[in-house]
């Protein structure tokens, strides 16, 4: 098996490694923008960086939930599923069981709440919004004076950078969704629920799914016969190429959208030994970013990378 990350490509003895230990489940991670050449990453209720030697608290802590507005590690989160570096020094972080977005200042490393009423729960649009368990917050390619917010409740809202105001963008028929992403051309928003991996059409607002179904298990092959077991992360290979984090199947799925059909990485049992493509095992896959020549899977207590050539 070979895999183009971008312009650069994943062999199958790619080397399969640990990159930083952590205390919990890493949901999502990406490059940091307030300190040069570090990465960013959720770890449970904590947000954290690293480079890849040392590893620092920005806010919350890891072990402990609740709802704290505060500086640094006297804030409580419960539940960070992902998170959107909207500038340099500012972050805005979905806040699961809190029900809203928080905002993080990274020069005092102080929380305000963003988007919601944080610990109220609810489906109201305007400035003064109530919402229910956000999963990921995306600026929206074809309009980015707004941001794209998943709700697990089959929901997509559009907030508006500016002033925070939350209306319906569109819903995920029949499946709750885990995250999206966005296909840069039309504007497609590609989406994981539960056992699958669903379409939500930019212009129409129709939703369609592309491969899995409403029943868990692990099956490779056509689309229309393959099974998830809570697929979460998703991300671009390429135009045509999509790469999927199937958490409970503790491997990682690549689907080819021209042939329909899929393959898989690591052996599926869970645990944290290195190797390559076939000896390679993860505990609970969930976030992944591709950085330069690398790839960074989160999982529970590591953060593993696969260096391509």
């Amino acid at each position: 098996m070979a895999l183009i990350l971008h312009k650069y490509r994943l062999d199958a003895d790619g080397v399969v490694t640990t990159f930083v230990t952590t205390e919990s489940l890493v949901y999502y991670l990406e490059r940091d923008k307030f300190v040069p050449g570090n990465i960013i990453f959720s770890d449970y209720n904590a947000l954290k960086t690293t480079d890849g030697n040392d590893t620092y608290n920005i806010a919350g802590k890891a072990t402990q939930s609740g709802y704290v507005e505060g500086v640094g590690i006297v804030a409580r989160f419960n539940y960070i599923l992902s998170f959107l570096q909207v500038s340099t020094n500012r972050v805005l972080i979905t806040d699961y069981h809190n029900h809203c977005v928080r905002s993080l200042d990274r020069i005092t490393n102080e929380t305000l709440t963003y988007v919601g009423n944080c610990t109220n729960s609810g489906n109201k649009d305007g400035t003064d919004a109530l919402i229910t368990h956000p999963v990921k917050l995306i600026v929206d390619i074809k309009n980015p004076i707004r941001l794209l917010l998943a709700e697990r409740g089959r929901i997509i809202k559009s907030v508006k950078v500016a002033n925070g105001n939350v209306s319906y963008f569109g819903s995920i028929v029949d499946y709750s969704v885990l995250n999206m992403i966005q296909e840069k051309d039309r504007g497609d928003l590609f989406v994981t629920f539960e056992h699958g991996v669903g379409l939500l059409d930019y212009h129409t607002r129709a939703f369609s799914v592309i491969a899995g179904s409403a029943i868990n298990g692990f099956k490779d092959g056509s689309f229309n016969q393959m099974r998830f077991y809570y697929p979460f992360s998703i991300k671009f290979l390429n135009s045509h190429t999509l790469l999927v984090s199937d958490t409970y199947n503790n491997r990682l799925r690549v689907l080819d959208l021209i042939t329909n059909t899929s393959s898989s990485i690591c052996t599926g049992e869970w645990g944290h030994a290195d190797g390559d493509f076939s000896t390679c095992t993860l505990y609970h896959p969930y976030g992944m970013r591709i950085l330069d020549e690398t790839l960074y899977i989160g999982t529970y207590q590591h953060i593993i990378s696969i260096k391509g050539e």
